[in-house]
């Protein structure tokens, strides 16, 4: 539904722009139940169509767990007198049943492995750094030895000499900036959908992260504390078995 619609017409270096709150209703919205909008497209009553403004829709995260959601479109031009707008929200299941929850403890355990295993088309490995390290500096056959068992077992690079690339390279860049490598966790990512939506640690219920980076083909994520096996790891991702699509829309809304 659409609980109201502000406009804000603008000179100079602010950009003008119109804002749609909207509210959906008749489903359930929290931790395990999330909406995202996949789709949005707007035309005024004139049938030009409509530009959406960069950070929108709000909140901005891929999925929210809220059931408020803020659209934002360019002004129409003043000769205009309503818009229209349709477009497709994703709702989203968060269930281990629908494999759209994961959980994982004793995380050493899980090195070298793809975490995601099941789930078509990404990848999610949790990479040893400390060890990786501590191997390449002392045992070079021992070394390479393990990044072949790491191409194989979990698919890390197109082949064995693009895996060591890119092992080489991530060793290289955290010993370059230092850190404590048990604080963080660092994954090789090939995920071209963007079917992860969250990675979590936990120990004793208290939530240990807040955020991630990612680049290439890594995703990091830094930890309150040093990894032991009593951490559990919570993933949310985004599997078609967990995704309901709705579509929406909103014929001739009169402009403010």
């Amino acid at each position: 539904m659409l609980k109201g619609t502000e406009e804000q017409r603008n000179i100079g270096f602010w950009p003008s722009k119109l804002e749609l709150t909207t509210e959906l209703t008749g489903v359930k919205v929290d931790q395990s139940h999330q909406i995202s909008i996949k789709e949005i497209r707007a035309v005024d009553n004139l049938d030009n169509p409509l530009e959406m403004i960069a950070g929108y829709p709000y909140p901005t995260d891929y999925f929210t767990k809220q059931n408020e959601v803020v659209i934002g479109i360019k002004p129409p031009a003043r000769n205009a007198v309503s818009i229209s707008v349709q477009g497709v929200i994703e709702y989203f299941t968060v269930s281990e049943a629908l494999k759209s929850e994961l959980n994982f403890s004793n995380l050493q355990q899980h090195y070298h492995e793809n975490l995601l295993k099941g789930i078509s088309g990404c990848k999610l490995v949790l990479i040893d750094l400390q060890g990786l390290g501590t191997l390449q500096a002392n045992d070079e056959t021992g070394y390479l030895k393990k990044i072949k068992e790491i191409h194989k077992k979990a698919g890390v690079g197109n082949d064995v000499e693009d895996a060591k690339v890119y092992l080489d390279k991530v060793i290289s860049d955290y010993s370059y900036w230092g850190g404590d490598a048990s604080k963080r966790l660092h994954f090789y990512k090939d995920d071209p959908n963007d079917a992860v939506v969250e990675v979590e640690i936990f120990k004793d219920g208290k939530k240990l992260t807040n955020g991630a980076s990612a680049y290439g083909d890594s995703y990091s994520i830094p930890i309150d504390e040093s990894l032991t096996p009593e951490m559990r790891m919570h993933i949310i991702v985004k599997t078609n078995d967990a995704i309901q699509e709705i579509p929406f829309q909103f014929v001739d809304v009169t402009l403010p």
